[in-house]
């Protein structure tokens, strides 16, 4: 499995959109930036984590960084792909969480609506990014307004802000102090606020994201043990291997032999 980096994807850091013809097949594989694919046409699959989802028209795909993928399908589709940081400034969506699904069926009033924003979106990016970042910002919004009112995560922005910059990072060795001094927040107040909201501290969310990632590389892809831990930003093989199996109850590659597909 391979990862996808923004510097080989996206030429100015912060976002590339196409609407394209795709037919083909594509083996499991991440990514350190977000994903949109918005389905005009076609059939086939996508596998996100482990999940089956059918290629629909009017569907549109949201993947995360700490997602792996598959497709197999042949469509007509726009491909938009971002990072959530732009001149210092996020996108706080609370998109990221666990209570959402990747995929959503659009309405005919919805689709039309985000087709004709993403196909401007497609038609600037190039020449006026801050135009297409503002875009992006409405497709995201009215994406939200497509959840159900208890998946969306009603967090503060800076909340929203922080799991944004760790899913966008896990996999580096980022800390409670590089996000603080990356959202301009002291690392006591981003400590108490990140607790206080989630109940769980920064280093345990981050290692649920860390911990989950590893299991889908275990599950659905073919990397060799010795390399999962660090795929998943852990760097210490015999530390991650003893944290995993207090975790879950089982070492790392007893439970590849049981989830393996």
């Amino acid at each position: 499995m391979r990862i996808i980096t923004k510097k080989d994807s996206i030429p100015n850091e912060f976002i590339a959109a196409s609407r394209k013809h795709f037919a083909k097949s594509v083996d499991a594989h991440g990514h350190d930036f977000f994903e949109i694919e918005f389905i005009i046409s076609g059939h086939g699959s996508y596998v996100i984590d482990g999940k089956h989802y059918d290629v629909r028209p009017k569907t549109l795909f949201l993947m995360n960084p700490a997602q792996i993928h598959t497709v197999d399908a042949d469509m007509e589709l726009i491909n938009v792909m971002f990072q959530c940081e732009y001149d210092g400034d996020f996108f706080a969506f609370p998109l990221t969480g666990g209570n959402h699904t990747p995929v959503f069926q659009l309405s005919d009033s919805d689709y039309e609506f985000l087709l004709a924003l993403l196909s401007e979106l497609v038609a600037v990016h190039k020449t006026d990014c801050r135009y297409a970042m503002l875009l992006l910002r409405c497709v995201l919004r009215k994406l939200m307004s497509c959840l159900p009112t208890n998946a969306i995560e009603n967090h503060p922005p800076y909340i929203q802000q922080t799991i944004l910059y760790m899913l966008e990072n896990f996999r580096t060795g980022i800390t409670l102090e590089s996000a603080a001094e990356y959202l301009g927040l002291s690392k006591a107040y981003l400590s108490d606020c990140f607790s206080k909201q989630l109940g769980v501290n920064f280093k345990t969310y981050l290692d649920g994201i860390r911990f989950s990632h590893a299991k889908n590389l275990l599950a659905f892809t073919s990397i060799p043990l010795t390399e999962i831990h660090e795929r998943s930003g852990f760097y210490d093989y015999a530390n991650f291997t003893r944290r995993f199996k207090q975790k879950y109850g089982c070492s790392p590659g007893a439970y590849r032999k049981e989830h393996t597909s």
